[in-house]
């Protein structure tokens, strides 16, 4: 991205916190557990949405709760459970076989011992021999929350190269 753009991004949308991803789900305490107990996301708030308000935003007609879950760097996750069941959803095999498949990723700094940690809690690895070098010094894995959620897991050798404005 040119500088101009970054300059044109920030300009028109002015993020004023870190970026916060929504998830609908199905079994919304085995979630919280993942990303709580497994993952280590701090929770934050539980709030139920009112049929009428739900259905004024836009989100569901008949309310629903949300969760929020917050890593230790401050990006969040929203769980959020419709009280009628959402449709079912499909994935395909791979991340990248369907359009409209979202997967969210998270820069670790010891990607084997994350995989260790999270090993037990998930049923496969979508990355064969768990991890891949995808090039020189960028490693990852790919796996899948309880709900089949795609978690992409990455270390840099050198995260200065990837995002100089953090380090």
């Amino acid at each position: 991205m040119s500088v101009d753009a970054t300059k044109r991004i920030e300009t028109v949308i002015k993020i004023i916190s870190p970026l916060e991803v929504g998830i609908c789900v199905n079994h919304l305490e085995q979630m919280i557990n993942f990303y709580n107990e497994v993952l280590g996301f701090q929770l934050v708030s539980q709030i139920e949405v009112e049929a009428g308000k739900s259905k004024e935003t836009g989100f569901t007609k008949g309310g629903y709760t949300i969760v929020r879950l917050q890593t230790n760097y401050g990006e969040r996750i929203k769980l959020v459970r419709p009280k009628s069941d959402p449709d079912k959803r499909s994935t395909g095999n791979e991340v990248l076989s369907t359009a409209g498949n979202v997967f969210l990723t998270f820069i670790v700094n010891d990607l084997k011992m994350a995989l260790d940690t999270v090993e037990q809690h998930i049923d496969n690895f979508r990355t064969e021999n768990q991890i891949a070098e995808v090039r020189d010094g960028v490693f990852l894995s790919i796996i899948d929350d309880p709900e089949g959620n795609h978690i992409e897991l990455v270390q840099y050798t050198s995260l200065k190269d990837y995002r100089p404005d953090i380090t």
